[in-house]
């Protein structure tokens, strides 16, 4: 594998690794750029594939973290709009709580 895609797959790991999707999405679209222009020769593909394979198991292992982070921050907001308290002469008080709800990243 050349050492300009070496390069790139491991930005693109890096960035997956850090969280930080925006910049893997840059540097994929500069991957496939450069795969476009110059093509991949059959050994290269040999080797390119496996490592894309593990960078496609790294996006979906992030979204699925993304995905699992979501609905724990959706059950907390739930809880907290749900609670209830008594003040000092036994009356129940419902506190509303507003918060923003969850944006993806």
């Amino acid at each position: 594998m050349s050492r300009v895609l070496s390069r790139q797959i491991s930005q693109i790991r890096m960035a997956l690794l850090s969280g930080d999707a925006q910049s893997a999405l840059v540097r994929i679209d500069d991957l496939t750029r450069l795969a476009a222009r110059h093509g991949i020769d059959a050994p290269t593909r040999s080797l390119l594939e496996p490592a894309l394979a593990d960078l496609r198991d790294l996006a979906q292992a992030s979204l699925s973290g993304a995905q699992q982070a979501a609905d724990q921050v959706r059950a907390i907001i739930h809880a907290a709009r749900s609670l209830q308290t008594y003040d000092s002469f036994g009356q129940k008080l419902v506190t509303a709580t507003r918060s923003n709800l969850p944006q993806r990243f």
